[in-house]
């Protein structure tokens, strides 16, 4: 099935996004790795990091509806 216009955008957009978020999540991972943050920021990253792992399983299963 040819996508739409409409999905098309979407299909580029959740690319883009994708890509941005796994960039986050590889920045967020070295900042937890390196030993030189506050408990608080600590707790702060690790929870960002859970919400950026829960956005791209969300947003890779958008994506492999539109690849199918």
């Amino acid at each position: 099935k040819k996508l739409s216009f409409k999905e098309k955008r979407e299909f580029d957009l959740l690319t883009t996004e994708i890509e941005s978020l796994e960039r986050e999540k590889t920045l967020l991972e070295a900042e937890l790795g390196s030993g030189l943050l506050s408990p608080e920021e600590l707790i702060g990253k690790s929870n960002r990091i859970g919400e950026i792992i829960t956005l791209i399983d969300q947003r890779t299963d958008r994506w492999l509806e539109l690849c199918e």
